[in-house]
């Protein structure tokens, strides 16, 4: 079985790979590795492959690595491997690929507090989230040039998993048991605190929340992504009460957006639908005891 990681900078993607080579027997390649392989076998160091790559106007060096990883792959058809690679998804062959989001503050912060030398040392929070956006969209930028794929596009991968509220040995976990029983269908996982409402308070029925505790279904919640922030369009008493619960992930569907900002799945437009005050999002942290980490503007 192959597993191939990536996500988004933060997200804690190398631990769970590393998880699931440690706890769950897994073989590990990282692009890290495989550079250093290629050094090896260049007769080179590591440092010195990697002034070579920085000056690498021809993208040489990307499809060495590229070229390498598939090699590995198909030379260890029957081994279990996970890859943690930004494009490793691209080039392995009947991989179970995953990709891993987060929060941006927490991922900012995330980074802020590891211990990454001189070059990723932040003053602050907003200063480590600046960093990490500028970075982001060099890397999308660089890799839609070379290879022609939009990698934070979900739908080029089978899991999409949350790690802003949840351990890491819990997503490693969670990541085997999905890659073991794989469905067909791809499947989306977020933070139920990472929901903003489409409705006031109002409008929520306590009892029926409380009902729902006890009668708890895996349907997945409509959503749709706006300005990189997720607003629930119908569901909301089904998050409430897995806020309450203590869930960390549940199932969600990002709706289709038309290019007239058509939600095609219930004909309204995107700014219609989250058209609701922001002291809104206070009363629905206070309903369920929880803080968002920032707020749309």
């Amino acid at each position: 079985m192959f597993i191939t990681i990536t996500g988004e900078l933060g997200s804690g993607k190398t631990t769970i790979a590393k998880i699931l080579n440690q706890e769950y027997g897994f073989d590990f390649y990282s692009t890290g590795r495989i550079q250093r392989e290629i050094a090896k076998e260049k007769g080179i160091t590591t440092l010195e492959l990697n002034q070579q790559m920085s000056n690498d106007i021809n993208n040489e060096y990307d499809k060495m690595i590229d070229n390498k990883t598939i090699e590995i792959s198909r030379k260890n058809a029957q081994r279990n491997i996970v890859f943690d690679s930004r494009m490793a998804w691209h080039f392995v062959e009947k991989s179970f690929k995953v990709y891993v989001t987060v929060d941006s503050y927490m991922a900012a912060n995330r980074v802020k507090m590891a211990d990454r030398g001189a070059e990723e040392c932040y003053h602050s929070i907003e200063e480590a989230a600046r960093s990490l956006l500028k970075r982001k969209r060099l890397e999308d930028s660089r890799f839609a040039e070379i290879y022609s794929v939009n990698t934070t596009d979900f739908t080029n991968y089978n899991l999409i998993i949350d790690s802003t509220f949840i351990l890491p040995n819990e997503l490693a976990k969670f990541v085997f048991e999905k890659a073991k029983n794989q469905s067909v269908e791809q499947e989306i996982y977020l933070s139920p605190q990472r929901l903003f409402p489409t409705q006031t308070i109002r409008d929520i029925n306590p009892d029926y929340v409380m009902e729902l505790k006890d009668n708890a279904d895996n349907k997945p919640i409509d959503v749709i992504d706006y300005k990189g922030f997720y607003f629930i369009v119908d569901g909301h008493h089904r998050v409430c009460s897995k806020i309450q619960m203590g869930e960390k992930l549940v199932c969600v569907k990002i709706l289709n957006v038309d290019n007239k900002g058509y939600v095609e799945k219930y004909n309204k437009k995107m700014e219609e639908i989250v058209r609701i005050p922001k002291g809104c999002f206070y009363d629905w942290e206070d309903f369920n005891a929880m803080k968002f980490l920032g707020y749309p503007d």
